[in-house]
């Protein structure tokens, strides 16, 4: 009998022991997820936002899909003046959601459709998981690493976004660098508007050059550029005539040549009123000839939403004394370095002195979308884009004569 106690004593001993191995073995940690190789989940959407933003859904939404790794994508990419990152999955260009967003202006918190551009409709669908852009369904994909909405990354297809926007694709081929402005798409521009377009130079009480004129007082401007705002007055871009009739009374303000006072006295009163302007630059002076704005007080004006930055040539030559080969150097070099510099790419030439000829209305059009004259009075968009005329605002202009060279807008 003692024996047979000893013995079953043994056994549950040795039960012990077993369960007490295969209860501390269940519970090991699992393998972790390496950082580049995020599950992708239908989880993370519902099944309605699924069928909404990446078509019929296959699967059920608690369903985990495949791991997919998220590659670095060697293209550099600058969107709307924005160097953005974008990644290869599944050998697809994407861009994360929020980089898109605030590269372009969008607002993701408002859920409602929004205007871009002027003349872009895009929305948030899928519980703010994919996007509508003018229509079209813009594929993407969420990840979440765990599996929670709230920690979600959505992620957009790249070439679709820029085929919905209708971005051209400009490559500098000296860097590799890949360019795409909304504001460079052709557009068909309305006719039979009036749009009188202001010419400055300067802004300032500090006369330097032999030509006084150019130099209007920062007081003046602020006056004309509060009886535009006081007076209903709409100061556009020419980026804007795509969608001109959204404007009552529109009138464009440009100042020749990129001056540093345009940054130091002009930017502020422009930011201060909430006006738009637009600034031809000389390419090849930003950084190399005194009084003229650096390449960084550019790219800020660029991004601020206030101020187009255009082309005034590379050199400012008289371009009615050169040639062909000439003058599409001074056109094309040009382009490339004020695309380099305010991260778009420009579609108004301005003529230096206002001088053109033959060969420069026939290679304008294939780098530009308008070519600005130096004066001639009131523009009318019938007229022909590559002899826009001007009204003159020299330092001696009153009030009077500037509401008078605004009086016909919009008519």
């Amino acid at each position: 009998m003692k024996k047979a106690i000893i013995i079953l004593s043994v056994v549950l001993a040795l039960l012990l022991i077993v369960a007490a191995i295969l209860f501390f073995t269940s519970r090991e940690p699992s393998a972790q997820v390496e950082p580049t190789q995020v599950p992708v989940t239908e989880s993370v959407l519902p099944t309605e936002a699924t069928q909404a933003v990446t078509g019929p859904a296959t699967t059920e939404a608690t369903e985990t899909l495949p791991e997919i790794e998220v590659v670095p994508d060697e293209q550099v990419s600058v969107l709307n003046g924005f160097r953005v990152e974008t990644c290869l999955i599944d050998g697809e260009r994407m861009i994360e959601l929020q980089t898109f967003a605030d590269a372009i202006g969008w607002d993701l918190e408002n859920k409602e459709p929004q205007k871009l551009f002027g003349v872009d409709t895009i929305e948030c669908v899928g519980d703010g998981y994919g996007a509508v852009i003018n229509g079209e369904n813009i594929r993407s994909m969420a990840f979440s690493a765990d599996s929670k909405p709230n920690g979600a990354r959505v992620y957009l297809s790249f070439d679709e976004l820029i085929a919905a926007l209708g971005c051209p694709e400009y490559v500098d081929e000296d860097t590799g660098v890949h360019y795409y402005t909304p504001s460079a798409r052709r557009f068909e521009i309305p006719q039979g508007v009036n749009v009188p377009v202001l010419m400055y130079h300067a802004v300032s009480d500090e006369i330097w050059s032999s030509i006084g004129e150019l130099f209007v007082s920062p007081s003046d401007m602020e006056a004309q550029l509060s009886y535009i705002v006081d007076n209903g007055y709409d100061a556009i871009w020419f980026e804007d005539l795509s969608h001109i009739e959204d404007y009552d009374k529109p009138v464009i303000l440009t100042f020749d040549d990129g001056y540093e006072d345009n940054y130091t006295e002009l930017f502020p009163l422009l930011k201060k009123y909430g006006v738009k302007a637009t600034i031809f630059v000389i390419a090849g002076a930003p950084n190399n000839q005194q009084h003229m704005a650096t390449e960084q007080q550019i790219r800020e004006m660029s991004t601020s939403g206030l101020v187009s930055i255009q082309s005034h040539t590379y050199s400012h030559p008289d371009l009615d004394g050169l040639g062909y080969d000439d003058t599409e150097y001074e056109l094309a070099q040009s382009k490339k370095i004020i695309t380099r510099i305010a991260g778009k790419e420009p579609i108004v030439l301005c003529y230096p002195t206002g001088k053109y000829n033959d060969y420069t209305l026939q290679l304008g059009p294939e780098y530009y979308m308008f070519g600005i004259k130096m004066n001639g009075g009131l523009y009318n968009t019938s007229a022909n884009p590559f002899l826009v005329n001007r009204y003159y605002v020299s330092r001696y202009t009153d009030l009077y004569s500037f509401a008078a060279f605004l009086s016909a807008a919009g008519t």
